[in-house]
């Protein structure tokens, strides 16, 4: 591999990149200004008039008493808080200073935990984007420790400020463990972990081999810099594959060498945010490649493999729509494998309560999607197949039976226990090109 930055790369790669490292600045100047805002209600006998956001995102005037922390005056602020109100630097600091200032004049013991806990969080993210180094949320929680008790009550402070700032966990150098690894026949151009793209765009990286002899376990797909790839590859399927032991077990049967060029995809389990970028990356950089779902055909498997295609739960709304901040990951032309018949009983296990219950979430949740028109860009949609991979006239159909299939059937089967799992993958892949 070779040193090469983004403007020395070929024309396709020349696009600007998602979470764009420039709403850098923007996002630091808003958290000072919040900071600076709140600062200043503290200090004043009578502050000026906040801006508040309402729950439908208009823009309102709120004059409610301000209790004062001090009985001195503007006096103890830095001059450039005393002189003259401080400037918003858009809708992302009016949402942030409306619900600080919320929280702080609302006066109930909760509220004021609540906003103890926002001003940690965002002083710890302050810190991470002045730096440019990254962190994750489980440091974020014990760094604060004291205020949360545990980590979900963290996670969801972080998400609600993420909401307030519209804009995704990475967008504030917010990263989880590398958990995705990749091997087959195609390139990436990876830039640093650490670096910041300069407002031209540029950003040094370097290219990695999907076939590296010195990475024979594929490379590991680092969350950091993940939704700055770019990839070149001319493989015509991606199969993407539940379990890592699966994963490697292809590898061994020489699979990528029989139907090459081919790429293996594993997020060893639920799908992380880096895998899932990495797969809409290579989806439109390399000329729509078919991809191919290969999980456990249970209740945990297909949530897993709705994932990939709609996206995670979290990501959306109570109706099962993309919200407007989040980037949309999901793949809606993706298509499931399953094995249809030829199973011995030893193969299969039978259907517990919570696979009944995660089925039936399932069900109701495409169903949601379906009410709401969410094809598409959306991330509703999606395609399926029985290791036969087609074209339905209607893709939600396909998930819909491969869930009611499983109800109806009770039972299940895991991919470890099928002993002809790379004769029916071999058959897939070459019905696919």
């Amino acid at each position: 591999s070779r040193g090469l930055s983004y403007a020395m790369a070929p024309p396709a790669l020349l696009a600007a990149p998602w979470g764009p490292e420039g709403v850098r600045r923007e996002l630091t100047e808003t958290i000072e200004r919040a900071a600076k805002e709140l600062l200043r209600s503290c200090a004043s006998r009578s502050p000026p008039e906040a801006c508040m956001v309402d729950s439908i995102g208009r823009r309102v005037a709120h004059a409610g008493p301000f209790k004062i922390a001090s009985a001195s005056s503007s006096k103890l602020l830095p001059a450039d808080l005393a002189e003259g109100p401080v400037r918003s630097s858009g809708a992302r600091a009016d949402r942030l200073v409306g619900k600080l200032l919320g929280l702080r004049n609302s006066g109930a013991p909760r509220s004021s935990r609540r906003l103890a806990r926002m001003l940690a969080l965002l002083d710890s993210i302050h810190g991470l984007l002045v730096s440019g180094r990254h962190g994750s949320p489980r440091e974020l929680f014990y760094s604060h420790a004291a205020l949360f008790a545990n980590q979900r009550n963290s996670d969801d402070v972080l998400k609600t400020l993420c909401g307030l700032l519209e804009v995704p966990r990475h967008h504030l150098r917010l990263v989880g463990t590398a958990k995705g690894l990749v091997r087959g026949h195609l390139r990436l151009l990876e830039p640093p972990a650490g670096s910041i793209l300069s407002g031209d765009g540029r950003c040094e990286g370097c290219w990695i081999d999907g076939m590296d002899p010195f990475e024979p376990r594929g490379h590991s797909i680092a969350p950091a810099c993940a939704h700055l790839l770019r990839v070149e590859s001319l493989a015509r399927v991606v199969l993407v594959v539940e379990k890592e032991t699966v994963f490697y077990r292809l590898l061994s049967e020489g699979v990528l060498e029989k139907h090459k060029p081919l790429i293996l995809v594993t997020a060893r389990g639920f799908p992380d945010l880096a895998t899932r970028y990495l797969l809409r990356r290579i989806k439109e950089d390399c000329a729509e490649p078919r991809v191919l779902l290969l999980t456990d055909f249970d209740a945990a498997g297909l949530t897993i493999a709705a994932t990939y295609a709609f996206g995670a739960i979290g990501e959306s709304d109570a109706n099962g729509v993309s919200r407007g901040w989040q980037e949309d990951l999901g793949l809606p032309q993706v298509e499931l494998l399953f094995c249809a018949g030829g199973l011995a009983p030893g193969d299969t296990q039978p259907l517990g309560r919570r696979d009944r219950a995660l089925a039936q979430g399932l069900l109701q949740r495409l169903e949601r999607l379906r009410d709401h028109g969410a094809r598409g860009s959306e991330g509703a949609g999606g395609g399926g197949a029985v290791l036969a991979p087609g074209e339905p006239a209607d893709p939600m159909a396909a998930w819909e039976e491969a869930a009611r299939t499983l109800l109806e059937g009770g039972v299940k089967y895991e991919l470890d226990a099928l002993p002809g799992l790379v004769d029916m993958v071999s058959s897939a892949v070459r019905s696919s090109k």
